[in-house]
């Protein structure tokens, strides 16, 4: 019995001492699966303050082609939207942009230009660290200029070019503020000769599924078409200041 009783009692002291490690360990919980983030921003207003254009035609023995930039430019009308979707470690971006722009040369050469600029842009991206993604994609880029140039005819191109991108963007969520920020570059020369945009906008969240954002952003294209025969390039840079609301799910 002493002996029996001995190891009995040994046994019970034991028990509380195991217990009480075994809560003291840490262990790996699976963390429950957040699900998509959704932010849908239905009304973008962005004000290209910076337009240039630049336009190279070369010359003919008809005429004396085409070569400089705009000196006075002019805005008239702009408009962005955009969908995102993140879940985990991968995120999506579409967006589409709308802008019509134009401007004069009254210098040798003299000319005047108007362009229309449509695209749709569409990411997907993996997070490398912490808020720092990898992002590639397409964007579709349309433009339609009407060039009316002293000593040619006035005339119309509708260049239209698929660009693949590829780049950087930051995105840091929180429960009353978003950052996001991108880096992009694409054409080259499978659809225009290059692009490079780039982006930074912060969300302000005052409430519940609803808030305010507005940022910058910068966007410059080349383009090469052809026009009488001739090679027709066009250079053309956009940016400004957006600001508008987002919806948040």
């Amino acid at each position: 019995m002493p002996t029996r009783l001995t190891i009995l009692l040994f046994v019970l002291c034991l028990l509380p001492t195991g217990s009480a490690v075994a809560q003291s360990v840490p262990y790996a919980v699976p963390a429950p699966d957040e699900g998509w983030r959704i932010t849908i921003y239905p009304v973008l207003a962005w004000i290209p303050s910076g337009i240039d254009i630049d336009l190279s035609l070369p010359p003919s023995d008809a005429d004396g082609g085409l070569l400089g930039d705009i000196i006075e430019s002019r805005f008239d009308g702009a408009f962005l939207g955009g969908f995102s979707a993140a879940k985990g470690a991968w995120r999506l971006d579409v967006n589409g942009m709308w802008a019509a722009v134009g401007g004069d040369r009254l210098d040798t050469p003299v000319f005047t230009v108007d362009a229309d600029v449509i695209y749709l842009h569409a990411t997907g991206g993996v997070k490398i660290v912490k808020d720092l993604y990898a992002i590639g994609g397409v964007r579709r880029l349309a433009v339609k200029l009407n060039v009316d140039a002293e000593g040619l005819d006035p005339f119309e191109r509708k260049p239209g070019v698929w660009d693949p991108m590829v780049g950087v963007g930051w995105h840091t969520e929180r429960r009353s503020f978003e950052v996001h920020s991108e880096f992009e570059v694409g054409g080259f020369g499978v659809g225009a000769d290059l692009e490079v945009a780039a982006s930074l906008r912060a969300d302000w969240k005052p409430i519940p599924h609803f808030g305010f954002t507005g940022g910058y952003q910068f966007l410059y294209f080349k383009i090469s078409d052809t026009v009488l025969g001739r090679d027709f390039t066009v250079k053309q840079t956009l940016q400004g200041p957006m600001v508008g609301v987002g919806l948040y799910f």
